[in-house]
């Protein structure tokens, strides 16, 4: 990825607010862009969970909710009107936008996009959409960076800089991980390693990922009650666990650039919004757990309950599922995910490319482990390689190890997790680039 200076002696020398030295300036702004973006990380993340709970919040766990073959199909749709009648533009891959826009040195975003993604966003996850709120989200941590610092009148170089704060802090924020944040920016965005840029950087993603995280009461996106411990000797399995990742990986990415051309070809937004729409529902009501961001779901799995993988499903008995459904479940649910979170974000609907890959992840990992234990009567610790595979999948997909292994750590909040994610991490995405090496 190629570099280019953000700032230059000239634009520091230039710039000020008031008496306030540049470079102070520039991280007060980083500061305020940072609490913004965090707090509407916490906003956003409220009306998704108070929308989904009043859509599905009564159905019995026990029961086979009909309404899940209509509600994604609802959403998807409603965030199209708005984005026709209201916004004029599609919002949907909002960090490849940002990203785009950064690199083509377009830093003016329109106001529009501070809250323009989070609604269409709410819309299409909190219906059922299967997907995540990191896209929104960093483009209006973006959006709110760019408006800020045109309002005080940053020359170029230091606007940049706010702009890719700002983003880092979406992401940060709707995370609760503040390093992610700040690995997102310099991996994903390309932002380079000098002083002022990474400063304010830090600046902003701790203070976004520490606002959300306060203003959710101080708990986490995949809160484990049972300890996770790792066992050395399970090392070797860890890295087979990176490469069996990195292979998913491909598919993965795979099946989500083909669901985007297929998409592409249909010219009607309405025909696109419905097909797309039809596809979630019909993927989330063979597959329940699929139904928004997931994390409820990660985080029992991991904690050891299993009944969550088939809660509202036909096969939900009320109880732990037998070992073979276990596996249909996890497999199948590794299988379709990339078509569910695709087909939410690129056909009408406004959502992430990240937290699917986490989701995807867990699924795969503990399909791994679960799978070889049934057959080779091994003792993989199926919970471990659940976390750990989360890691694994997102830093192929994506291709930022670096993000992918800080999230996973400060989302879940198992630091003693570090050596196996890191491991998994580095197979994977080794794997990832040999056997693909050009991203495109």
């Amino acid at each position: 990825m190629s570099k280019t200076p953000l700032t230059s002696s000239s634009d520091r020398e230039e710039w000020q607010i008031g008496r306030i030295p540049p470079s102070i300036s520039l991280i007060l702004l980083a500061a305020l862009v940072g609490f913004a973006a965090g707090f509407l990380a916490f906003v956003l993340k409220t009306i998704i969970k108070w929308l989904s709970t009043f859509l599905v919040g009564h159905v019995h766990p026990d029961d086979v909710n009909f309404g899940l073959l209509v509600l994604p199909v609802i959403g998807i749709l409603l965030a199209v009107a708005f984005q026709k009648w209201i916004i004029g533009r599609n919002l949907e891959h909002g960090t490849e936008k940002v990203e785009t826009a950064v690199k083509n040195k377009h830093y003016k975003l329109p106001f529009s996009d501070t809250y323009g993604p989070m609604i269409a966003s709410t819309f299409t996850l909190g219906f059922g959409g299967s997907a995540g709120a990191e896209g929104p989200i960093a483009t209006a941590g973006a959006a709110i960076a760019s408006n800020l610092g045109q309002k005080f009148r940053l020359p170029p170089g230091l606007l940049r800089i706010l702009v890719a704060c700002g983003a880092g802090a979406g992401i940060a924020g709707i995370f609760k991980a503040p390093i992610g944040g700040v690995m997102f920016t310099l991996e994903v965005m390309g932002m380079e390693l000098t002083t002022l840029p990474v400063i304010a950087l830090v600046i902003a993603c701790v203070i976004g990922g520490m606002t959300s995280y306060g203003f959710t009461g101080f708990t986490l996106d995949v809160p484990l009650t049972h300890a996770q411990h790792f066992d050395p000797s399970m090392s070797g399995w860890v890295i087979i666990l990176g490469i069996f990742c990195g292979l998913y990986s491909l598919y993965y990415s795979w099946i989500a650039s083909y669901m985007r051309r297929l998409f592409e070809r249909v010219g009607s937004m309405w025909l696109r919004g419905l097909a797309s729409g039809a596809v979630v529902a019909i993927l989330v009501f063979l597959f329940p757990a699929l139904y928004g961001e997931g994390y409820g779901v990660m985080a029992l799995l991991i904690d050891g309950d299993t009944h969550a993988i088939v809660s509202n499903s036909f096969f939900d008995n009320g109880g732990a599922p037998s070992l073979s459904m276990l596996l249909i479940f996890c497999g199948g649910m590794a299988l379709v995910k990339s078509a569910a979170a695709t087909s939410s974000n690129s056909g009408g609907g406004v959502a992430g490319d990240f937290a699917p890959t986490l989701f995807a992840g867990c699924m795969a990992g503990y399909f791994f482990a679960t799978g070889l234990n049934s057959l080779f009567g091994l003792a993989i610790p199926a919970e471990n390689f659940a976390l750990i595979g989360m890691a694994g999948a997102m830093a192929g997909i994506i291709r930022a190890p670096l993000m992918a292994m800080f999230i996973v750590i400060e989302t879940t909040g198992y630091y003693g997790m570090m050596f196996p994610v890191v491991l998994a991490t580095a197979f994977s995405y080794a794997t990832v680039i040999y056997l693909k090496p050009d991203k495109k």
